[in-house]
């Protein structure tokens, strides 16, 4: 495998995780975290990636109300 494939496997699987990184996102505001964390574990996504996606996806969710809060009042 040369360095052209091997970055083209790399991107593949960068997409596919990218995809289901932002499905489990989805998970975590219908069902809650946990649900989001086993949707991840059953796709193979370690759990420090899953754990730092999810936390970050929540951090920016909560900033974002703290700011629409902040404009309203």
């Amino acid at each position: 495998m040369d360095d052209a494939d091997r970055r083209h496997e790399e991107r593949r699987q960068d997409v596919e995780t990218a995809a289901q990184l932002h499905e489990a996102i989805a998970l975590q505001r219908a069902f809650g975290s946990d649900a989001a964390q086993r949707f991840l574990k059953l796709r193979g996504i370690g759990d420090e990636i899953s754990q730092n996606a999810l936390i970050d996806s929540y951090d920016r969710r909560q900033a974002a109300r703290r700011l629409r809060a902040a404009a309203v009042s």
